[in-house]
C-alpha cells in the first residue's frame, strides 16, 4: 500500500468546502470511528468527518515496544503532511508530544482520541497473529502444487546448486510459466496463473534478466509475461518484509522468487539465527508460494555421487517444504545444449519425486527447456538414488545382481537389499524360476 497516495485518496472523498473547514468537536463528544484499510502490515485510518488520515507503516517489535512510522495528513493543510516520524506506540510521552504538535496545526481535531485509537488498534491487530482453533479432519481439495512437482502451493521451496547450474534461468522460466499459464516443454505445468515477484539480491543487472526473459519468451513463441515484476533487493529480506508484504498483497503476487539465499539472510548464512529469521519472514508471505535459490558448499559441489545440501544452516533444508538440487555435468556436451539433472532431496508432501532430466537449449536467440533422459548422461544418472538407477538398468532387460551392481556402480549387498525393498513395493520381481538361475531380477509389467 502506497500510504501517501492512499491518504490523499481518503481525503479527496470530501467536498472542497468541507475539507477546508473540519467541524469543531465538543470536549465530551466521542471520536467518530475511522475507516480502516490494511495491506500486509501497513494500516490507513481515515476520518473523513475531520478531514484527517493517519498512515502506519514500518512496524517493528523490539524489547522497548512496538515502533512504527506515522504519516499524518489533514485537509486543513490541503492534504500536505502535518507529521511524519517514528513513534513507540505504547509511549504515553511520545503520543502526548505528537498531540501537542498536531494541535498547533489544527486545534479543532481531537488528536488525542484519534492517536489513541490508531495506536491501540494497530498494536492489537499486529500482535493478534493467527487464532487458536480446534483441529478437525477435513480433506484438502486445494491444488497441492503451483507447479508440480517443484513448487508446493503456498509453501517455501528451495532450488540449490553450484554456480553456473542455470538456477536463475530455471526460476525465470518457472515465473514465465506461472504468469502466462503455459506449460514448459519439459513438462512443468502451472496449476493456475498468477503474478510473480522476482527479488534479485545477486547484483545482477536488470538488463541481463530482461535479455534472458526475452529469450525464454521467444523459445515459447510469446512476447510478453504479464504480471511478472522485478525488484533489486538491497536489504536483508527480514528487514524489508514489512514493506514487501503490502506490495505483494496489493499486486496479487502468487509466487515470490528470492535470488538468492545468502544475501537474503543479511548476516552469516551458516548460523541458525539467520536461516530461521529468513525462513520465518518468507512464511509470513503466505498464501503466496516462495522459491528460494541457494548455492552449495565447495565440498558438496565436488562430490561425485549422493545427495548434497544447500549452503548455510541446516534450517534452510529443515524449514523448507520442498528442496531440489540441480546439477550439470562437469564436462558439457558440445554445442549449445546443456543437460541438467534435478533431484528431489526433501519433501513434506508425500514421497520424494523421481529425478528429472532437463536440457537447456540455446538456439537462434532463444532459450528453451526440454526433457532429457538421465540415462543418457551417466554422470547425472549416478547422482540419482540407487532405486532409480536400478529401474533404469532393468528397463534394458532382466539382469543378475552382479550385473546390476556393475551397471549401477554399487556394492552387491546394497543392490540385494534395495531390490528386496523394491520387490515389497511392487516395483521389481525376482525371475529365478523363469530363468532357471539364481538372483535374476526384472521389472513388473506396470513398470
Amino acid at each position: 500500500m502506497d500510504v501517501d497516495r492512499a491518504i490523499v485518496a481518503a481525503l479527496s472523498g470530501r467536498p472542497a468546502e468541507q475539507r477546508a473547514q473540519p467541524r469543531t468537536v465538543a470536549a465530551a463528544e466521542p471520536a467518530a470511528p475511522p475507516e480502516v484499510t490494511r495491506a500486509g502490515d501497513e494500516f490507513l485510518y481515515a476520518w473523513t468527518c475531520y478531514g484527517v488520515a493517519i498512515g502506519v507503516t514500518q512496524l517493528r517489535e523490539t524489547g522497548e515496544g512496538l515502533h512504527a512510522e506515522l504519516t499524518v495528513q489533514s485537509s486543513v493543510a490541503d492534504g500536505l503532511p502535518l507529521h511524519w516520524g517514528r513513534l513507540n506506540l505504547a509511549s504515553t510521552s511520545g503520543r502526548e508530544a505528537l498531540v501537542g504538535k498536531l494541535a498547533k496545526c489544527a486545534a479543532e481535531v481531537p488528536w488525542r482520541r484519534l492517536l489513541e485509537t490508531v495506536c491501540v488498534r494497530t498494536a492489537e491487530q499486529f500482535r493478534a497473529g493467527e487464532p487458536i482453533e480446534v483441529l478437525t479432519p477435513a480433506l484438502d481439495t486445494r491444488p497441492r502444487y503451483l507447479v508440480e512437482p517443484l513448487l508446493p502451493a503456498g509453501e517455501t521451496a528451495v532450488l540449490f546448486g553450484d554456480g553456473g547450474s542455470f538456477k536463475s534461468t530455471l526460476a525465470l522460466a518457472l515465473a514465465v510459466s506461472v504468469t502466462t499459464g503455459l506449460e514448459l516443454p519439459c513438462g512443468f505445468r502451472p496449476a493456475e496463473r498468477t503474478s510473480v515477484l522476482y527479488l534479485d539480491l545477486e547484483e545482477t543487472s536488470r538488463d541481463i534478466h530482461a535479455d534472458r526473459l526475452h529469450r525464454i519468451l521467444a523459445g515459447l513463441g510469446v512476447t510478453q509475461a504479464p504480471g511478472l515484476y522485478y525488484r533489486v533487493q538491497t536489504r536483508a529480506l527480514a528487514d524489508d518484509i514489512a514493506r514487501l508484504r503490502p506490495e505483494i498483497t496489493r499486486r496479487g503476487i502468487g509466487l515470490v522468487i528470492i535470488d538468492s539465499y545468502g544475501p537474503a539472510c543479511g548476516g552469516e548464512p551458516e548460523t541458525a539465527d539467520s536461516a530461521i529469521r529468513l525462513m520465518n519472514a518468507l512464511r509470513s508471505l503466505a498464501p503466496a508460494t516462495r522459491l528460494v535459490i541457494a548455492h552449495m558448499s565447495r565440498v558438496h559441489a565436488e562430490q561425485r555421487s549422493g545427495p548434497a545440501r544447500p549452503f548455510g544452516s541446516v534450517f534452510v533444508q529443515n524449514l523448507a517444504r520442498s528442496v531440489w538440487e540441480v546439477r550439470r555435468p562437469d564436462e558439457d556436451a558440445e554445442g549449445d545444449v546443456v543437460p541438467l539433472g534435478l533431484y528431489h532431496r526433501k519433501a513434506n508432501q508425500g514421497r520424494r519425486g523421481a529425478p528429472i532430466g532437463l536440457r537447456v537449449v540455446f538456439q537462434d536467440g532463444t532459450i528453451r527447456l526440454e526433457s532429457q533422459n538421465l540415462a543418457d548422461e551417466p554422470e547425472l544418472a549416478a547422482r540419482a538414488s540407487l532405486s532409480f538407477r536400478l529401474l533404469q538398468a532393468l528397463r534394458e532387460g532382466s539382469r543378475t545382481v552382479d550385473e546390476l551392481a556393475e551397471a549401477t556402480d554399487a556394492p552387491e549387498n546394497q543392490v540385494r537389499a534395495r531390490l528386496s525393498a523394491m520387490n515389497k513395493r511392487g516395483k521389481v520381481i525376482q525371475l529365478d524360476e523363469a530363468r532357471g538361475r539364481r538372483g535374476v531380477w526384472g521389472l513388473r509389467h506396470e513398470e
